[in-house]
């Protein structure tokens, strides 16, 4: 499968244990920095439909604003009700200028 590197967020902009939102080719994304690394998901709740990056980010769990789903950040592996599918993960990378990208399918 053929993928596209996107621009997100300068590396410097995205503290360790924060999280950034935003829309690439028509998709809502979300890019968490932890301890572990730099993670880029879905940005919207499998369950119920929520912006996740209006949520909360404890370690690696990324969690739902609405009903408080949980989802590893490193995965997108479903780790608490009320949602039973896990969201779409994708690769990231720093490039040479300090900015993360994320590949998403061409």
């Amino acid at each position: 499968m053929t993928v596209l590197w996107h621009a997100a967020i300068a590396l410097k902009d995205l503290a360790e244990g924060h999280k950034h939102g935003l829309e690439i080719a028509g998709r809502q994304l979300v890019v968490c920095r932890t301890k572990d690394g730099i993670f880029a998901l879905d940005g919207i709740c499998s369950h119920a439909f929520a912006l996740m990056h209006e949520g909360r980010l404890r370690g690696n769990r990324l969690i739902c604003p609405l009903h408080g789903a949980s989802f590893d950040c490193r995965s997108g592996a479903v780790l608490g009700a009320p949602a039973n599918t896990p969201l779409q993960a994708f690769n990231t990378r720093v490039n040479e200028q300090g900015m993360i990208e994320v590949a998403l399918p061409a």
